[in-house]
């Protein structure tokens, strides 16, 4: 028996259009791409009042700060602190776990970042109340206020659980860490307190490999005296367990949102993904890694909540339109950050509906 072959043949054809046309619509739209970059407005954002008022009261707390500190007979070193807030510390103490930049933390002393907390906690369409976990070490103390300041403006809950070690230039005096500034706000009213626990911070949250002998102890007695829960584990795991559990016990479920602060173990855990995290608002992971010390950063992506990563300071600030190490700080309102971009629609309109009318008008006449 004979096999039969049957060969479907499809016609093939070619865009029918004139080059000339088509180089004509070519030729709009590069000009219409330059119009409407001319036409760019910067407009308020639309939660520029909130924005305002977060950063006008980090500049409040962060005055507060300054007064408090220098009560305690803590020198405030305008060579390293030019804008005097109080919150740049020394480089190395009993304290000081790891190297830190000091002009990514004079940069994020800037009030603008709470304006920028407030600009990812609306992007979230969080709500008057909604549970915000914060976990932070002592590398950043003006981004855990700053965090802070827009949960206050915003009536939102937060529940802060802090790392004592601290980077370079964090918040490294011993008398004068996060744990102190948020009992002086707290007093002052204007803060709520927020703090739930506490741990020592440095390698596996336990102190170990610290530069001074005797420093877990003093650290271990900060914790103490905060009055907070004290977290001290053996591994890793076990620290990251006990948080999250502080974290849905006190939320009454799972946060609306996780902010991270620097770069606290428990956090960041041990997984080579997280150096390569994007800063700022993250919904979304292209991988998540498995297996234990993963951090919570993970811990609650695997659990479909939100995070926004704060610790590579130049480009958060950059990406958000909020100054380098400026001195003095713009005053709130004035960054990039309180705006958004706006082009002019029409002509946006104009220069498609010309566009297309080349490539309609191109393949009529070639035809």
């Amino acid at each position: 028996m004979k096999s039969s072959h049957v060969l479907l043949t499809v016609p093939y054809s070619r865009a029918n259009i004139s080059l000339k046309w088509l180089l004509l619509g070519a030729m709009i739209g590069v000009f219409g791409f330059f119009l409407v970059g001319q036409s760019r407005q910067r407009i308020e954002s639309p939660y520029y009042a909130d924005q305002v008022a977060a950063a006008r009261l980090m500049a409040s707390s962060i005055e507060e700060l300054s007064r408090f500190r220098e009560s305690l007979g803590i020198e405030i070193d305008p060579s390293v602190d030019p804008n005097l807030t109080g919150l740049i510390g020394p480089e190395f103490t009993e304290i000081t776990t790891t190297l830190g930049n000091l002009q990514a933390k004079r940069t994020s002393t800037n009030p603008d970042f709470a304006a920028l907390m407030v600009k990812f906690f609306k992007q979230l369409n969080l709500e008057k109340g909604d549970p915000v976990a914060i976990g932070a070490s002592g590398s950043f103390p003006s981004l855990l206020l700053a965090t802070l300041c827009a949960c206050e403006t915003l009536e939102l809950q937060p529940f802060v659980i802090y790392s004592i070690g601290a980077s370079e230039h964090g918040a490294t005096h011993p008398e004068f860490t996060f744990v102190h500034m948020l009992n002086r706000l707290v007093e002052v009213g204007l803060l709520r307190d927020s703090l739930i626990a506490v741990s020592l911070g440095g390698n596996y949250d336990t102190a170990s490999g610290m530069f001074f002998p005797g420093a877990r102890e003093l650290m271990t007695n900060i914790a103490l005296s905060s009055g907070k829960t004290f977290i001290y584990e053996e591994s890793l795991q076990e620290s990251i367990d006990k948080r999250l559990e502080i974290y849905i016990q006190e939320a009454d479920g799972l946060p609306s949102v996780f902010v991270n602060v620097g770069g606290a173990a428990p956090n960041f855990g041990n997984s080579l993904i997280a150096t390569s995290l994007d800063n700022g608002l993250l919904t979304a992971f292209s991988s998540i890694p498995e297996g234990d010390e993963r951090g919570l950063i993970f811990e609650f992506a695997e659990l479909g909540v939100p995070v926004i990563h704060l610790l590579n300071i130049r480009d958060l600030a950059l990406d958000n339109g909020i100054p380098i190490d400026p001195v003095p700080f713009p005053e709130p309102g004035e960054s990039g950050v309180f705006f958004v971009d706006s082009f002019s629609l029409p002509l946006i309109i104009v220069f498609l509906c010309l566009m297309v009318l080349c490539i309609v008008v191109g393949r009529v006449i070639h035809k």
